[in-house]
């Protein structure tokens, strides 16, 4: 089973931060409004989108929590990537992975 990492993760991986990581990506359209990437890279095994829930405001939906969708990029993502913005991997996490 290839390795997961949220966006904070592999942004730190590729030597940038999240927030920088995020908008080029959407820059580039790989990413939407919502940081949900393109259906073609999720069939090419380059992102995982997780549902989740938040529950943690009993306000929220008569306490039922809402559900969002969590964007994860796969290793091979992570090596597409780094090609992509013409960047190395800096570091890759031992087992300090951080997957759904």
């Amino acid at each position: 089973m290839p390795h997961k990492y949220d966006l904070a993760t592999a942004a730190k991986m590729l030597g940038t931060g999240r927030n920088r990581l995020t908008a080029e990506l959407k820059r580039r359209k790989i990413l939407d409004c919502n940081r949900l990437p393109r259906q073609q890279d999720i069939d090419a095994g380059r992102f995982h989108v997780a549902l989740k829930q938040h529950t943690g405001n009993p306000l929220m939906n008569e306490g039922n929590g809402v559900v969002y969708a969590k964007t994860f990029v796969t290793s091979k993502g992570l090596l597409w990537l780094a090609k992509e913005l013409g960047v190395e991997v800096v570091q890759v996490p031992s087992t300090q992975e951080h997957a759904a």
